[in-house]
């Protein structure tokens, strides 16, 4: 199956597009139909990877949650956040288009030759290199130490 998107809609705390947190493994297969390529995080059992080479996508389901949708990566040139793009952006700019929901409070990781920029009250990941974002990863909110935000 080859999809075609014109853009996806990155919505914090809630997923990219109809990919919302929450949804399963069929929900997601009917959406997008079946992966590139799935397996099982080799660090962490629990978790089962689809991803979507067209889109630029990976999907992360926990096992340990019924099988939830649960974290997001994509390096798609057609995310958008507010209607404006977000990969290949500088990485200023980008950080400032979610100043609303982020009070500018990031956590930068800097491995000389590549950044991480992490909200972590949005669960929200920006990854750079050469001061440009280069993808982006969300996940599901907590709403406390043990347990998940499910909005569904």
């Amino acid at each position: 199956m080859i999809l075609y998107i014109r853009t996806m809609e990155l919505k914090p705390k809630v997923g990219i597009d109809n990919f919302e947190f929450g949804l399963r493994v069929a929900d997601i297969e009917n959406l997008l139909g079946t992966p590139d390529k799935k397996w099982t995080d080799a660090d962490d059992k629990s978790e089962l990877l689809y991803q979507y080479d067209n889109l630029m996508l990976r999907l992360t389901f926990y096992n340990s949650e019924d099988g939830k949708l649960g974290y997001i990566r994509c390096s798609n040139p057609k995310l958008l956040y507010k209607g404006k793009k977000i990969i290949g952006e500088k990485l200023k700019a980008t950080k400032t288009l979610f100043a609303d929901i982020t009070s500018d409070n990031w956590e930068i990781e800097d491995y000389d030759t590549f950044e991480i920029h992490f909200n972590e009250n949005n669960w929200l990941t920006l990854n750079a290199d050469y001061q440009r974002v280069t993808g982006i990863e969300i996940g599901v909110p907590f709403l406390n130490d043990n347990e998940y935000d499910w909005r569904k």
